[in-house]
């Protein structure tokens, strides 16, 4: 092979060394910035372009031109492509370059290049090939085949797609990214309209495809863009030294609600690292944390707070949205803040039920006193008034009304004796708890004196009373006295049957009696003036326990229920029994 240097060969040579240069430069500096792939790749086909255009025009012999000829197919191909790439990146079609759509464009360049090494074969892209020295160095005359008008038409057909997209973004749109498309629709221009003058036969300099001298000065318009209105970084570099050591999350998206930016502290959130976060769309990035992902979908909302769980740990977020807007007030993006309050909204919760707790206090102090002037008064006086009416039906020698008596005045006193001490107990800020088996045990007893019903008790060797908590003792007791006292007037029963069994977790309690059951559904219809089984209920949720009744009229009824003794969380007597 031999060649010959000339002038013009110089200016391709140092358009191919400007355009490599850039493309190392970004493949080291701005690799994993937005839009830099395309742009290296955009460089290295370019300089395939001006290098091999210069070798042609070097070359004297026809095998070594047709051969650096073929070689710029590479460029006169893929170029089309990799600059389309590049723009849809910054007008709003990125998920075309990010989910690799775009291949698909790439399909008829490289059958264009299959062709181009086999066209000795079909002569379907040129034919008539031969040398023409007419001029100052010699060229390839050739003649087009079909197929060459095919592949310039769609060339042309992604370039003005390019370049329409850019046009749009500069002067029809409200875009983040309106420098930067203005710089890249220069550059870009720089390479598409001596490409058209050269194929109208329009070019100044005929025989000769100027193009691939002008992909020097465009690489360096868009590395100027690149450093002076950073091209693939939007965000100055204060950001590093602000945005980056915040605590608080910081997400900034566009127009088309995609990611421009993430901060470590949103990273840790989502769970995505800002590379992949980067030009995705909200709905992908967010979808993990649906709370956060429909406060930043809703235009409507500027406050509002999310939860997120992370390391198994269920944290909460205060969010905050901002619009974003250009030095002419015209709205380009918007701007995301979350702040962890966790720890706020902690102590706020231990506010409130400080003040439950003062109110529940103050609330039973009140019921106490009122049960004092009433209730415990009115039964003072059936007392004393029982106890006289006694001794004078004694003294007249009427011993069998004088029987009953004895029966009401010990249920009276046992009532008062009872409402004395719940106003002690409420009254006091360190209440008397009751023994409980102890306490249970006198329960029944009382029971079966005052009833002659049978009541068999069936404790687990392994159930330690004092263990459990306040609350669960004096719920579970309160409900066994119920359950009792509605035996005793409804269900004409001649022997009862309350057993007790527990685990590591949970405690189960079943009261069963043989008397004559009742209609479920009639019950519940009286539920609103008969208060005993809703009574029942409450105390049982009250300690984390769900009532089951059983009733079949005839055949007795069942009262079960399990709560949790071990794991539960242990409720304060004070806040839990109000009422």
């Amino acid at each position: 092979m031999q060649y010959q240097f000339n002038p013009y060969i110089g200016l391709l040579i140092g358009s191919a060394c400007i355009s490599l240069v850039l493309g190392i430069f970004a493949l080291f500096k701005r690799c994993n910035v937005k839009g830099a792939k395309s742009f290296i790749l955009s460089m290295f086909i370019v300089t395939i372009w001006s290098g091999g255009n210069a070798l042609e025009m070097a070359s004297l012999d026809f095998s070594a031109k047709l051969f650096w000829a073929n070689v710029q197919y590479i460029a006169y191909c893929y170029s089309p492509v990799t600059l389309l790439a590049m723009s849809m990146e910054f007008t709003g079609y990125d998920q075309w370059v990010y989910n690799k759509k775009i291949i698909w464009l790439a399909v008829l360049p490289t059958i264009t290049l299959l062709l181009v090494w086999t066209d000795s074969l079909h002569g379907l892209i040129r034919y008539d090939l031969s040398m023409d020295y007419s001029g100052s160095f010699p060229v390839i005359d050739k003649e087009y085949g079909p197929f060459f008008y095919i592949h310039a038409l769609y060339s042309h057909i992604l370039n003005f797609t390019a370049w329409i997209l850019l046009i749009r973004t500069v002067f029809f749109k409200n875009s983040i990214f309106k420098k930067q498309a203005a710089v890249l629709l220069i550059g870009i221009s720089f390479i598409m309209i001596p490409n058209i003058l050269y194929i109208s036969n329009l070019s100044p300099i005929q025989r000769f495809d100027i193009t691939p001298v002008f992909f020097g000065p465009a690489g360096l318009i868009i590395a100027w863009g690149i450093f002076r209105f950073k091209l693939f970084d939007i965000i100055p570099i204060a950001r590093a030294t602000v945005i980056e050591t915040m605590d608080a999350g910081v997400m900034i998206l566009d127009l088309q609600n995609r990611v421009l930016d993430i901060n470590p502290a949103f990273e840790k959130i989502i769970a995505m690292s800002v590379s992949a976060a980067s030009t995705r769309q909200v709905q992908e990035i967010c979808r993990k944390v649906p709370e956060l992902l429909k406060i930043c979908s809703d235009e409507n909302i500027h406050r509002s707070q999310f939860s997120n769980c992370s390391n198994g740990r269920s944290r909460i977020y205060e969010v905050l949205l901002s619009p974003l807007t250009d030095n002419q007030d015209v709205l380009i993006g918007k701007l995301v803040v979350t702040q962890d309050i966790t720890e706020k909204a902690q102590i706020q919760q231990e506010h409130l039920k400080q003040q439950r707790k003062l109110a529940a206090t103050e609330e039973r102090v009140r019921l106490a006193r009122d049960m004092h002037d009433n209730l415990g008064q009115v039964l003072g006086f059936i007392n004393f008034q029982a106890q006289g009416i006694r001794q004078e039906l004694i003294d007249a020698g009427t011993d069998i009304a004088s029987s009953k008596l004895d029966k009401l005045v010990e249920v009276t006193q046992s009532a008062h004796d009872e409402i004395r001490n719940y106003i002690r107990n409420a009254k006091s800020s360190e209440p008397n708890l009751p023994n409980f088996i102890q306490t249970l045990t006198e329960c029944i007893a009382d029971f079966k004196c005052k009833t002659g019903i049978k009541v068999k008790l069936d404790l687990p060797l392994s159930l330690e009373g004092e263990k459990l908590t306040p609350l669960i003792r004096i719920n579970l007791l309160s409900i066994i006295k119920e359950a009792l006292n509605n035996i005793a007037k409804h269900a004409e029963a001649t022997k009862v049957t309350i057993s007790f069994s527990n685990s590591q977790e949970l405690l189960c309690v079943k009261i069963e009696d043989n008397g004559k059951g009742f209609d479920l559904e009639q019950q519940a219809k009286k539920s609103r003036t008969k208060f005993g089984l809703t009574i029942m209920q409450e105390r049982a949720q009250d300690i984390g326990a769900r009532l089951r009744i059983q009733s079949v009229q005839g055949k007795g009824t069942s009262i079960s229920f399990c709560m949790p003794v071990e794991k539960g969380e242990k409720v304060d007597v004070h806040e839990g029994d109000v009422g």
